[in-house]
């Protein structure tokens, strides 16, 4: 691989011949551009345009392939122009000759793949990027797939991504733009990503967890990974065949009733990320088949996404907000989502609330197009420079995914429908004794360590107090930014007393339920659902973030 700097003088060649000489400038490479080009367009405004952007990644090679094909999905970042040119960069798809194959696997496995498999394809199935899938059976019959890493990419890969970080921390330092979408956190998840997709164990390892979460969904397959067969540099899975979720004729000629199809597949998706917290975040057509028996085969399990509890806790907000029309708690939850980097104009972003509230009031939930939805979301947080964390933008990538699929499925498909039927499922996963007790239990070690370093915090303050004195400053962007954590705490903290007051009801009535307590069952739940729905009603006749609190919790449990 050559040297950093030699590799600086690549991408500054690539960009310079594609018309983006201004973008080298702009992420710290002016002193690698030819001397007639340094200064030319260090003023202008970059003149980044969506197909150039494209042919100079493709050009850069694989790493820089993944990266557009990440920032494709980062529809809050970039215009719907670049988005859409992005999507169609594709991965160099030379075929490595099967001698460089069979050396890999005698290399990972210790073994001829013809002593392994008595039947091994030495024509690739696929080819991609970073590997190369064949098809094979093992010795009892089994049809596999095996994907096999191609031999120096895991090295191309990681040295590109150590440019990449070199690159992000300088365009930190010389682009204003770069600062304010925080290009270096950007980078560094790219970096997880990629480093994950090199493993082949992370992907077996995913496979394994989606297994779990769906044992008890027999409408949904995983292929099984066979271990022994298995490194970081090769994978032997389960063949998975059937038809594509969207060949609507051969499912039609096959007798499969389409619209039953596009709810289950959508309904285990949106249990993924509102339930488990852990969903595939790449669910395109090419990865969902449809077996002879109408259960879906679910494959590719590289890119996952994960929520944690208070993500999730947040998109419920988000949700419920939406379904309400609720303007300012919409403005809140976007805020808990995204938080802001600098000062935001609250009231300029509650008008653009209002105006995305109103293109879709007079609808229920259930028949909005959350597609469309995401689409506005997505503009308004570009306009106020508002970037949401990767996971959240990964998860909304995967509804718009989810819902263009389900339509070609059944065109009268409404994806708000599956996620008002989800959302009270979610909401009691949330509110589960072992959930509660996780949060109590992370709570309390979090003020056990606040505690700890309580005294000599305060020890080093009142040194600096004693040599310095105070100064106090207060600027009107950091009041916006004050004001929003207010609101967000007293939220939470109303949330908080919901949950307590919850605690009590549920403790009351786990005695009365047999076998664990997650498996609260009949008059047991009902009367956990009448406490909390009669808790809701009190705190809806209050004010402010209390009455939000009681209307969520009424509405949720007073709906059958």
């Amino acid at each position: 691989m050559a040297s950093v700097t030699a590799r600086y003088r690549q991408i500054v060649e690539v960009l310079a011949r594609n018309g983006l000489s201004a973008l080298a400038a702009q992420i710290g490479l002016r002193d690698h551009l030819p001397q007639a080009l340094r200064h030319h367009h260090a003023e202008e405004r970059l003149p980044m345009g969506p197909e150039r952007l494209r042919t100079a990644l493709e050009e850069l090679g694989p790493t820089f392939v993944k990266l557009g094909q990440m920032l494709s999905t980062r529809s809050d970042l970039l215009p719907a122009d670049h988005i859409a040119e992005l999507t169609k960069l594709q991965d160099s798809a030379t075929p490595v000759p099967y001698e460089t194959i069979a050396a890999s696997i005698r290399r990972e496995l210790g073994a001829d793949p013809h002593e392994l498999y008595p039947s091994f394809a030495e024509a690739p199935l696929a080819t991609a990027s970073i590997g190369q899938a064949h098809r094979a059976r093992l010795h009892d019959g089994t049809e596999v797939i095996v994907k096999v890493r191609k031999p120096g990419v895991t090295a191309e890969v990681r040295a590109d991504l150590d440019v990449m970080k070199q690159l992000a921390s300088l365009a930190a330092r010389e682009w204003e733009l770069a600062r304010d979408v925080d290009i270096e956190a950007l980078v560094d998840a790219f970096d997880r990503m990629m480093l994950g997709e090199l493993d082949y164990r992370t992907e077996s390892a995913n496979a394994e967890q989606f297994r779990q979460n769906l044992a008890e969904n027999p409408a949904v397959r995983i292929p099984l990974v066979v271990e022994e067969l298995t490194t970081s540099e090769v994978l032997t899975e389960e063949l998975v065949t059937g038809r594509n979720i969207t060949d609507s004729v051969g499912l039609d000629a096959a007798g499969v009733d389409r619209r039953t199809l596009a709810h289950t597949a959508t309904d285990a998706l949106i249990r993924m990320v509102l339930v488990d917290g852990f969903f595939h975040a790449d669910p395109h057509p090419g990865n969902l088949f449809v077996a002879a028996d109408s259960t879906i085969w679910l494959i590719d399990f590289g890119m996952v996404g994960r929520l944690n509890p208070a993500a999730r806790e947040d998109l419920l907000w988000l949700l419920l907000a939406m379904s309400r029309h609720d303007e300012e708690a919409i403005v809140a939850s976007l805020l808990r989502l995204a938080p802001p980097r600098r000062g935001i104009d609250r009231r300029r972003l509650t008008r653009d609330v209002g105006a995305l509230v109103e293109s879709i009031s007079g609808h229920p939930l259930a028949e909005v197009s959350v597609s469309r939805v995401v689409e506005q979301i997505y503009a308004l947080l570009r306009h106020h420079r508002l970037q949401l964390p990767a996971e959240v933008s990964s998860m909304l990538r995967m509804l718009v995914l989810t819902e263009s699929t389900a339509v070609v499925l059944d065109p009268d498909f409404h994806l708000g429908a599956v996620l008002q039927s989800v959302m009270p499922v979610a909401l009691v996963e949330l509110l589960s004794p072992e959930a509660l007790l996780r949060r109590a239990s992370s709570a309390g070690m979090q003020a056990l360590r606040v505690g700890h370093e309580l005294p000599g915090r305060a020890a080093r303050l009142l040194d600096d107090y004693e040599a310095h004195g105070i100064d106090i400053g207060i600027h009107a962007e950091d009041l916006d930014r004050a004001i929003s954590r207010l609101e967000g705490t007293a939220d939470r903290l109303i949330v908080g007393m919901t949950l307590s007051a919850l605690l009590v009801g549920i403790g009351s009535f786990i005695s009365a339920a047999p076998g664990r307590p997650s498996q609260l069952r009949g008059p047991a739940l009902l009367g956990v659902g009448g406490a909390a729905a009669l808790l809701g009603t009190y705190l809806a006749a209050s004010g402010g973030p209390a009455r939000r609190a009681g209307r969520f919790v009424h509405r949720t449990f007073t709906r059958r």
